[in-house]
């Protein structure tokens, strides 16, 4: 029997950047339906809390939300889980995120994110995209925030894999857990932290066991819940890495694929 279902948003429910409306309302539909019958439906994604439930409108307290790369986990506005790094990490990641080349980087805490500039194609596409409650603070952003930071996120509208590799990435990656999530990012959380680690979060806090679980994903940072779930979907536009690391595929998030899956749950 299913009894927690996660899925990934960017690129396995919805094209990258997609805000309010985007998602298909057959979805509320299927996941009330499973709510009813006892399954817990978690969004697991990179996002922000705001950013999802604004995705998730129609039905945003009747699900769980594993956001920013999994770092944090709400019921509702509930905060269940919450990983941090410490002021000396996040002050220092910030610092060397601000080095690398061409790329621009967020810092997302535990209430709000923040970044330098209010006219960079980053802020654009957070606040007119994925719908953010994102703080322009200036050059010196590292000294400007005074809440704990869950992830660092390093941005390039299309290479950030490539302008990451040659330092960056040999820096950090013994340091915090480090994870591609599309074309555009890379992501920096925690090491206790990630996808995985909020899937493993939902299991013990509500006594359910990896046969009882079902994840849908499309990218590397998703890889880490398959071994969680006794059923893994890797959605037909994943990565390669990806659809070969799940046990089955579906149809693309333009096909709407984890509908046609959750239907026949």
């Amino acid at each position: 029997m299913v009894k927690l279902i996660v899925s990934d948003i960017d690129g396995t429910l919805v094209g990258d950047g997609q805000g309010e409306g985007a998602l298909n309302p057959a979805y509320f539909e299927v996941i009330r339906g499973l709510t009813a019958r006892g399954v817990k439906f978690m969004a697991c994604s990179g996002r922000q809390r705001l950013s999802i439930a604004k995705l998730f409108r129609p039905i945003e307290k009747e699900i769980f939300y594993a956001c920013d790369g999994g770092s944090i986990v709400y019921q509702n506005e509930e905060m269940l889980y919450a990983r941090t790094f410490s002021k000396e990490t996040a002050v220092e990641l910030m610092r060397d995120a601000a080095q690398v080349e061409k790329c621009d980087y967020m810092a997302c805490g535990t209430k709000h994110a923040y970044c330098r500039w209010e006219d960079s194609e980053l802020y654009r596409w957070m606040t007119e995209g994925y719908g953010y409650d994102i703080r322009a603070v200036g050059s010196d952003l590292p000294d400007c925030i005074n809440e704990d930071i869950v992830k660092v996120s390093i941005y390039h509208h299309d290479h950030a894999e490539e302008l990451t590799n040659p330092w960056f990435r040999p820096r950090w990656k013994d340091k915090v857990k480090l994870t591609l999530a599309g074309i555009q990012w890379l992501d920096c959380v925690p090491e206790d932290a990630g996808k995985g680690a909020a899937v493993a979060f939902m299991q013990r806090h509500f006594g359910i066991n990896p046969s009882e679980t079902v994840v849908f994903g499309d990218n590397q940072n998703d890889i880490e819940m398959f071994s969680l779930a006794g059923r893994s979907y890797a959605v037909a536009n994943a990565r390669a890495e990806v659809r070969e690391a799940a046990l089955h595929e579906c149809e693309s998030y333009e096909n709407d694929g984890v509908l046609k899956i959750m239907k026949n749950l």
